[in-house]
């Protein structure tokens, strides 16, 4: 029996498409690590929106998802840092280093993230457990010899809340440390908090996530800044996750 020509067409159109419908439907529907999904993530904006700016170039983005931890991170005090199920996790130093010292023992993970900036805007997700009490995020010119030492910084602490920080220059004599603003919101162990924090010239203002804002202001923030500083207090374990930084947006 002969096809007429139409349905000759329709006929083996159809058995060259179906080797394509057979691959499409053994395709896997999700996209691959890295990729799609995950680049959307990280380069979406900021959870809170800035007060000081508009978020510019991302400059820095880490939501640990290679299982490695990039070099921008540097331990602190020989504590030990790994990277756990797509989050940063950081323990103390051993207790041998931590007898070996007296100060800057290790007794709480403590880190570094090299990433030189003057203004930004800076978003982190942190969790404490066990024995930890507090978490600081703030920023340093440099070290004491280098530089001036610690700028500013927010501090979060389970019975003191939290509370914006002028630091010490360490080039001026007589200078000491300030606490600009403070808040009694107390954070929790095993909780997760999400942080966006801005300086712009003279201006520090940090916002928490369903929580509260402060904002100060004083010339130090002025300084550069050569890296974010990321100590703890109180023994125990952190985890961080959906690190960024961006920089402003030119106007």
């Amino acid at each position: 029996m002969k096809l007429k020509p139409q349905l000759t067409v329709w006929f083996f159109g159809f058995i060259l498409l179906v080797p394509t419908l057979i691959a499409q439907s053994i395709e896997p529907r999700n996209p691959k690590p890295n990729q799609g999904s995950e680049i959307a993530r990280v380069t979406a904006q900021p959870s809170v929106s800035p007060v000081l700016m508009k978020p510019g170039k991302l400059i820095f983005a880490d939501s640990f998802q290679e299982g490695t931890i990039r070099p921008q991170w540097i331990p602190l005090h020989q504590t030990r840092w790994d990277v756990t199920n797509g989050l940063l996790h950081g323990i103390p130093a051993t207790e041998e280093f931590q007898k070996s010292r007296t100060k800057h023992n290790g007794g709480t993970p403590s880190s570094k993230l090299v990433v030189p900036v003057t203004d930004c805007i800076l978003q982190m997700s942190f969790k404490l457990t066990g024995k930890m009490n507090g978490a600081h995020f703030g920023f340093n010119d440099g070290t004491f010899q280098s530089g001036t030492g610690h700028v500013g910084r927010v501090t979060f602490h389970k019975r003191d809340g939290i509370s914006l920080i002028k630091d010490k220059n360490t080039k001026l004599e007589n200078d000491q440390v300030e606490v600009l603003k403070s808040n009694p919101f107390k954070i929790q162990s095993d909780q997760w908090y999400t942080l966006v924090l801005e300086v712009k010239g003279e201006q520090m203002v940090m916002q928490l996530k369903d929580g509260p804002t402060l904002k100060a202001q004083h010339k130090r923030f002025r300084s550069p800044k050569s890296w974010i500083n990321l100590p703890t207090r109180g023994g125990g374990e952190i985890f961080y996750d959906d690190v960024r930084i961006w920089a402003p947006l030119k106007e």
